[in-house]
C-alpha cells in the first residue's frame, strides 16, 4: 500500500503561484520576507530580475547578488568572471555584481558600436573610390578593365578587315616573260574587261 504523500503547505502553494507569475510580479516592498525572496527570486530571468530590483525600493542585494554573480558568470564566462573576483580579493574590495554586470555590459555595448562604426566607415570608403566605375567588386572592376583593354587592341585590326574593296581597282592578270634560262618573272596587266576604251576620233 502506497504511502500518502504530504499535502503541501498553504505557504509552498503560495510560494509556486508567485514563482508561477513572476513575469507579473512589480515590486516585493514590504510584502515578502528575505526567506521567501530566497526560494522565489531565483527562478527570475535576467529581464524579471532587473525589472523587480528596479521597482523595489528595499535593497535586494543580500538576495540578488549571488543571481547576478549567475548572470555575470553566463554572460561574459567563468575565466572573466574570475578573474574579476581576484582582482576585488587583492584589491580587498567588494562591489555589487548587479553593478559589474550593467558596467561590463555598457562597456561592451560600447566596443561594439565602435567596431560597427570603424566597420561602416571603411565600406563608405571602399564604395566612394569603387563608385565611378559602377563596379564596387574589385575582381569585377579588374575583368571590366581588362575586357576594355583587350578590345582597344583588337580595335584597328577590326576596322580594317571590315573596309569595303573600292570600285575602281582593276583585276590583274599576269603574263610570264623569259628573262634567262630556269628563271621567270611576272608582269601585272589590265584585263580587257577593264581596260579603257580609245575614242575614235583621237590620235592618243
Amino acid at each position: 500500500m502506497e504511502a500518502e504523500r504530504k499535502a503541501p503547505s498553504l505557504l509552498d502553494i503560495c510560494v509556486r503561484k508567485a514563482i508561477d507569475n513572476l513575469r507579473r510580479v512589480e515590486s516585493v516592498d514590504g510584502c515578502v520576507d528575505t526567506a521567501l525572496l530566497r526560494r522565489i527570486l531565483p527562478h527570475c530571468d535576467l529581464e524579471q530580475l532587473t525589472r523587480i530590483e528596479s521597482r523595489t525600493v528595499t535593497d535586494l542585494t543580500p538576495v540578488t547578488d549571488v543571481l547576478w554573480k549567475g548572470f555575470y558568470r553566463r554572460q561574459f564566462g567563468e575565466e572573466h568572471t574570475g578573474r574579476v573576483v581576484d582582482r576585488m580579493q587583492r584589491a580587498g574590495a567588494r562591489y555589487k555584481w548587479k553593478d559589474l554586470f550593467r558596467a561590463k555590459t555598457k562597456q561592451q555595448k560600447e566596443v561594439e558600436d565602435r567596431m560597427v562604426e570603424a566597420l561602416t566607415s571603411k565600406c563608405r570608403a571602399r564604395n566612394a573610390e569603387s563608385g565611378g566605375s559602377g563596379y564596387k567588386n574589385p575582381m569585377l572592376k579588374k575583368a571590366r578593365m581588362e575586357v576594355d583593354i583587350r578590345a582597344k587592341m583588337e580595335a584597328p585590326f577590326c576596322r580594317r578587315s571590315a573596309q569595303p574593296t573600292t570600285s575602281h581597282v582593276q583585276p590583274m592578270r599576269t603574263t610570264a616573260i623569259l628573262r634567262r634560262p630556269n628563271s621567270t618573272s611576272t608582269i601585272a596587266k589590265p584585263t580587257s574587261v577593264n581596260r579603257p576604251k580609245r575614242n575614235n576620233g583621237s590620235r592618243f
